[in-house]
C-alpha cells in the first residue's frame, strides 16, 4: 500500500506543472536619507499573497507604486496605493508585461511587453490599447530591461539575448550601440541629469555601474557593485542603493564608497534583491520573501 501511495503521489506531482513565476513579495519601508546607520524603519509586507509580485516603480507623486503581478500563467501591471493599502489592476492582456515605468505626468506607463518582447506603452485613460514605443525607432531587438527619459525621448535598453546595451528613441529612427558585456539589470536615468546608468562586466571581471551621456556618447565609471546582485536604484539626492546578502548598502559620489544602511534580516526578509525609491525620497520598496 505504501508503494502504491508513493507512486500515486509521484504521478500527481508530475501532472502538476511548475509555477510560471518565482514566489516574491514586495515590502515597503520608510527611508531616512540623512541617517548614517539604520536608514530603514516601519517595514511591512504590502503584497502578501501567493505568487509573483515584483519590479516595483513609484509613481511621480510617491503615493503609489506600479508592479508586475502574476495570475499563475502570465503577468499584468498593478498599482498599490500606500495610504489606503489597496491594489488595482491596470492592464488585462493575454501576454505578460514587466518593468512598468510611469511618465512624469503619470498619464503614460511604459513596459516590457511579451507581445513582441519589446517596449510598449499605455495611456492610463486607455489601458486596453497598448502601442509599440519603439515603432518610430524601428528597433526590433528583444528588450529585457530599459530606462526611458520622457523629456528627451531617449531610451537605453538591455538586449535580452545580446547582453549589450544600446540607445534608441521613442520619437525618431535611432540606434547607438553603447557596450557589450552588459549585465542583466534595469538601467536608470540618473536624477538631476540626462545621463543613464547601466551595469557592465569589464574584461578584468569587475562589475561596475557606469553612466552614459546620450549627448556626448561618453561613458564614465561610477562604482563597482558591492557583491554580485546587479539590481540597484538611485535616490533623489543622487545616491545609489543596492542589496547584497540581506543588507542595504548606499553609495554616494563623495569618495567614501559603500556603507551599510539597513539590515533586512531584522524584519525577517530573505532572498531580497530588487529595490526602488520613491521620488520624494521617503520610502523604499524591496522585493524578497518573508522569513519562516
Amino acid at each position: 500500500m505504501a508503494l502504491v501511495a508513493s507512486a500515486q503521489a509521484q504521478d500527481a506531482a508530475e501532472e502538476t506543472p511548475p509555477p510560471a513565476f518565482p514566489e516574491t513579495e514586495i515590502f515597503l519601508f520608510d527611508y531616512d536619507a540623512s541617517a548614517e546607520g539604520d536608514a530603514l524603519s516601519n517595514g511591512r509586507n504590502v503584497t502578501q499573497r501567493p505568487g509573483y509580485d515584483n519590479q516595483p516603480y513609484f509613481t511621480p507623486g510617491s503615493a503609489t507604486f506600479l508592479y508586475a503581478r502574476d495570475d499563475g500563467t502570465q503577468t499584468d501591471i498593478w498599482e498599490y496605493d500606500i495610504a489606503s493599502g489597496t491594489h488595482r489592476q491596470i492592464t488585462r492582456t493575454p501576454e505578460s508585461e514587466f518593468s512598468p515605468t510611469p511618465s512624469p505626468d503619470d498619464k503614460t506607463i511604459s513596459m516590457v511587453f511579451e507581445r513582441n518582447n519589446s517596449i510598449w506603452q499605455i495611456e492610463r485613460s486607455a489601458p486596453d490599447a497598448p502601442t509599440w514605443a519603439l515603432e518610430a525607432a524601428g528597433v526590433p531587438e528583444p528588450v529585457g530591461y530599459f530606462a526611458r527619459n520622457y523629456a528627451s525621448g531617449d531610451i537605453l535598453y538591455w538586449s535580452r539575448y545580446g547582453f549589450n546595451v544600446a540607445l534608441t528613441s521613442a520619437e525618431k529612427p535611432a540606434y547607438h550601440f553603447i557596450s557589450g558585456h552588459a549585465v542583466p539589470a534595469t538601467p536608470h536615468v540618473i536624477p538631476g541629469s540626462a545621463e543613464i546608468s547601466f551595469v557592465h562586466r569589464q574584461t578584468n571581471e569587475q562589475v561596475w555601474i557606469k553612466a552614459f551621456d546620450p549627448e556626448t556618447r561618453a561613458i564614465r565609471p561610477l562604482t563597482p557593485l558591492v557583491g554580485t546582485n546587479a539590481n540597484y536604484t538611485w535616490t533623489p539626492d543622487g545616491a545609489i542603493l543596492q542589496i547584497e546578502d540581506g543588507k542595504v548598502h548606499r553609495w554616494r559620489e563623495d569618495g567614501a564608497g559603500w556603507a551599510e544602511v539597513g539590515d533586512l534580516s531584522e524584519p525577517g526578509i530573505t532572498s531580497a534583491n530588487r529595490i526602488a525609491v520613491s521620488p520624494d525620497g521617503k520610502r523604499i520598496a524591496v522585493v524578497g520573501l518573508p522569513g519562516k
